[in-house]
């Protein structure tokens, strides 16, 4: 029995039921990332009121500093204006129900055509501006009508 059982160990070992020491095996993984690009512009403040200005006249007080901060790419900024809500069109020089919006430095009148704010804002900086704003030199639209308007910065790839 003795002599049995040594031999069903032995044929036991050979067949590796016994324990074989395996060796440890890794695997591996890559990772790849990257920030995506953002186009973006904020602007702050975002409003600016200009209040009551007489016929020709300009406001009592300047426009804000306002500062166009950009996303995590470089940027170009645009600028343009719009038509005021009572019917003025803005454009250059003050006359009869226009009036004119200009970008002190760099100088530019506004228009409703897109203008170079900036050729290339650096990631993450900013522009910073003020603005100026001349009231028509002739009225035909009427005291109190709301001649309000946007100003549009729009940031895309230099």
């Amino acid at each position: 029995m003795k002599k049995t059982s040594l031999i069903l160990a032995a044929v036991l070992c050979l067949m590796g039921v016994m324990g074989q020491a395996q060796a440890a095996t890794t695997g591996t993984i890559s990772v790849t990332v990257s920030l995506a690009s953002e186009i973006a512009v904020t602007v702050t403040p975002s409003t600016w009121t200009v209040g009551a200005v007489s016929v020709g006249g300009l406001p009592s007080a300047p426009s804000p500093l306002f500062t166009a901060t950009v996303g995590n790419v470089a940027t170009k900024l645009d600028i343009k204006g719009a038509n005021g809500a009572g019917a003025w069109a803005i454009g250059a020089p003050a006359a009869a129900d226009r009036f004119v919006v200009a970008v002190s430095a760099p100088a530019i009148t506004l228009t409703t055509a897109n203008q170079v704010l900036a050729a290339n804002v650096p990631m993450y900086g900013s522009k910073t501006f003020t603005l100026t704003y001349q009231a028509p030199t002739i009225d035909t639209k009427g005291g109190g009508v709301d001649q309000s308007f946007p100003i549009v910065i729009t940031a895309s790839a230099p």
